[in-house]
């Protein structure tokens, strides 16, 4: 299971990588540019062609679902265990006085 454990944040740093890559190239939605042109927004629509939008939305959702996937297993994965992710051992719970 720590196998496991370590391929899906492997997964999970090349996804999020991914994600930041594929918003950076979106072109921007007002005219003057914005943060995208500085970081090369245009150079999508030189490798996508004039549907660079909807390639690139659709990439956007589709590594969102991934993320939020990949997220999900790796909390059941880590639901049971006695350390965090960083190896850490977890402290134990305080019972609270009835009051």
């Amino acid at each position: 299971m720590d196998f496991l454990f370590g391929v899906l944040l492997v997964v999970e740093a090349l996804i999020a990588l991914l994600m930041v890559a594929v918003v950076m190239l979106q072109p921007p939605k007002d005219p003057s540019g914005g943060m995208g042109s500085a970081f090369g927004g245009g150079f999508g629509e030189e490798v996508f062609g004039g549907r660079t939008g909807n390639v690139l939305s659709r990439t956007t959702v589709v590594l969102g679902a991934l993320l939020i996937l990949n997220t999900l297993g790796l909390a059941l994965l880590n639901r049971g265990a006695d350390e965090s992710i960083t190896g850490a051992e977890m402290p134990a719970p305080v019972e609270q006085p009835a009051q």
